[in-house]
């Protein structure tokens, strides 16, 4: 994402100054004008590189390259100290993103800086109230408000105030306890509504094949007392098998360095994703579903996450999911 958001502000810039960018892959473009242009080795960096770095990154360049290849840095804003280098070292280019920036050949190019806008409204994400809809879906057996509590990791009194605002979607109170009628309707809903599991994440790309791939970063995980829940298309290829899995995700409670045996790359281009989650349902309701050895997420979430995998049959992936969910909630017990 970062690297696409940088080529896009060296053409926007490029319009006006007269030079161009030629993307030829994730890791080297070509920049210039119409009589000549060069080769860039592209550097995303989440931090801006210091001197010290800059020195180290064109030695390595030199080292393993015979041609005039140069180094096109992609960052958030520019420091005094790179802007300083790149305006002195041609060989230095620089875009950065925030500021609305590009160095290239020794001259500074910015655009004008649209108005900031307006902050979004900030508030607690509702992972509890969407925990309890995955926890109705989960089985027609009734439960007490106590029960449903603990199944998704959340106070008693925050389930009280959510299971009356779910009558509307058949969500009822019976002799035995809150069970839901219509678990369709819960499933739609939290599909539309669930804002991710938020945390940290990173994408990672091996050569491996996949549940190879994901069997080296569970036990990387083990090895550090991490503890993992598979989720995408590999666990939903388990929980309903309906096609070849594409990509996977881990959930972790702590984060894996998978970095040696893949590459960290952008969002669209990898195999593994590893996230730490925000959500504090996710881990909760994977034991309540399966039981507390479980190395899945819970189907439903399985679902969200199939929802944002590759591949033009992912819906048809789904669809088995809550067809499977749906068929078997009869026969499943409440715990």
């Amino acid at each position: 994402m970062e690297l696409s958001r940088g080529i896009t502000l060296i053409e926007q810039l490029g319009d006006d100054a007269g030079f161009g960018i030629d993307l030829r892959s994730a890791t080297l473009a070509m920049i210039g004008d119409v009589a000549q242009s060069r080769a860039y080795v592209i550097a995303v960096r989440s931090t801006p590189p210091g001197p010290a770095r800059v020195t180290h990154d064109l030695g390595r360049m030199s080292a393993t390259s015979d041609n005039d290849i140069r180094l096109l840095y992609v960052v958030p804003h520019l420091t005094a100290s790179l802007r300083a280098t790149a305006l002195r070292d041609h060989r230095i280019a620089v875009a950065a993103i925030d500021d609305g920036a590009v160095v290239l050949d020794g001259t500074e190019w910015h655009r004008e800086r649209p108005a900031p806008p307006a902050a979004a409204p900030r508030g607690r994400k509702p992972w509890g109230r969407l925990a309890l809809l995955r926890a109705l879906i989960r089985t027609s057996e009734p439960r007490s408000q106590a029960t449903l509590a603990a199944e998704i990791g959340v106070a008693q009194q925050a389930v009280a105030l959510a299971l009356p605002a779910l009558a509307s979607l058949g969500v009822e109170r019976r002799d035995a306890g809150w069970a839901a009628s219509d678990p369709g309707a819960l499933w739609d809903k939290f599909m539309a509504e669930y804002p991710g599991p938020g945390g940290h994440s990173r994408r990672w790309s091996g050569a491996a094949p996949l549940d190879v791939q994901v069997e080296r970063a569970e036990a990387l995980a083990r090895a550090k007392g991490t503890m993992t829940l598979l989720s995408g298309d590999l666990a939903a290829d388990r929980q309903a098998p309906m096609r070849r899995p594409v990509t996977a995700t881990l959930f972790a409670t702590s984060d894996v360095d998978l970095s040696s045996r893949s590459t960290l790359v952008e969002d669209g281009d990898e195999t593994l994703t590893m996230i730490v989650p925000a959500d504090p349902t996710v881990f909760a309701t994977a034991r309540a579903w399966v039981g507390p050895a479980t190395v899945l997420t819970d189907p439903v979430i399985t679902a969200w996450e199939v929802t944002h995998s590759r591949g033009a049959d992912r819906d048809d992936a789904v669809a088995q999911l809550k067809s499977t969910v749906l068929a078997e909630r009869q026969e499943r017990p409440a715990r």
